[in-house]
């Protein structure tokens, strides 16, 4: 589609009635001094946030299949729709902070071989250990700084996406930022983080257990085994086993105590003796070293059961079909 106006903000919104008018607020006012459009990208919503949004000077584009609907998907429909020579990546549950997009506009014109430019993102809610740590990666940031994936969004040069096919992957209901970063950083693109807000992210309120619930539900673990799928055979193949380590943390420790195991048995030892020796020790270790790091034993704890349940997600999501992503999604424009 040829782009024809400025910048593009495209966000995903399902069911966010609560937040969507401070989130489109903020987005309009960026795009007051440019040529721009903000297109909302609603997966069916069953609450009130279509009915709120239609006051808003903004395009709405809704799935016509909600089998369709994901965060890979509806990043994807927006890319279908937009004009813009620039799109931003935005959450319905965040908030644009006032100057962030004119800024790495001015950063992507003088630096032609990026293509995507992220900022800080800033919690309102540090509720969880995971919450914290994400919160001082932030704070550290001090100067601009090459990444492999722009995750909490972007904006991004329209024509680096065409030179990779597709926005994002429709197939995938997590990991979209990490594939589209990959698949960049492969074609000789550079991506980058700012030192400077790029939006307010209020996030879900929740501990870690409801988290992981939460996750499991509505198939973003699954969708690890999507992503592992989709990068088999390509460049970066490697990248994305190293990204999903965690999908094979609980495979490994059982591999490696049947390993030991079978060492033991032959000093003597009966080999279900064996196992429950070497079993013990390796959970014991792996939880040792994670308390330490984490520096909560809860939260040490809870990752050990995640990397189980990341593991069986994984499974089914790598052994089902994938759908191809450059493939249209079925969708109407309603206002």
């Amino acid at each position: 589609m040829t782009a024809t106006v400025r910048v593009s903000i495209l966000i995903k919104a399902l069911n966010e009635e609560e937040k969507i008018a401070r989130c489109l607020t903020a987005a309009l006012g960026e795009i007051k001094s440019l040529a721009g459009e903000v297109i909302l990208v609603d997966s069916l919503s069953t609450d009130r946030t279509v009915a709120i949004a239609r006051n808003f000077p903004i395009r709405i584009v809704q799935f016509e299949d909600v089998g369709d609907c994901n965060c890979g998907a509806a990043t994807q429909l927006g890319y279908q729709y937009a004009r813009g020579e620039y799109l931003y990546l935005l959450d319905a549950d965040m908030e644009l902070q006032p100057g962030f997009i004119a800024h790495a506009l001015d950063y992507l014109e003088a630096n032609p071989s990026v293509a995507g430019v992220g900022g800080l993102i800033i919690d309102t809610q540090k509720i969880t250990p995971a919450d914290k740590r994400r919160t001082e990666h932030y704070a550290a940031i001090n100067s601009a700084v090459f990444v492999d994936h722009l995750g909490g969004g972007g904006l991004f040069r329209r024509d680096a996406i065409a030179s990779v096919d597709y926005l994002a992957n429709r197939g995938l209901k997590a990991c979209e930022e990490v594939d589209l970063g990959m698949r960049l950083l492969t074609a000789g693109w550079r991506l980058v983080r700012l030192p400077v807000p790029a939006a307010r992210h209020t996030g879900h309120n929740e501990s870690s257990l409801e988290m992981m619930r939460r996750l499991w539900r509505n198939g973003r673990m699954q969708a690890y085994g999507v992503f592992l799928r989709q990068a088999l055979g390509r460049p970066w193949w490697w990248a994305s086993i190293r990204h999903a380590w965690f999908v094979f943390a609980a495979p490994a420790l059982y591999l490696m105590a049947i390993f030991l195991s079978g060492l033991q048995t032959r000093t003597g030892v009966g080999p279900h003796t064996a196992l429950l020796i070497s079993m013990p020790l390796l959970w014991g270790a792996a939880f040792l070293l994670l308390w330490k790091k984490k520096r909560d034993a809860a939260d040490a704890a809870l990752a050990i059961a995640a990397w189980h349940l990341y593991f069986i997600a994984a499974v089914p999501g790598f052994l089902n079909k994938t759908t191809d992503p450059r493939r249209l999604i079925s969708a109407n424009e309603i206002q």
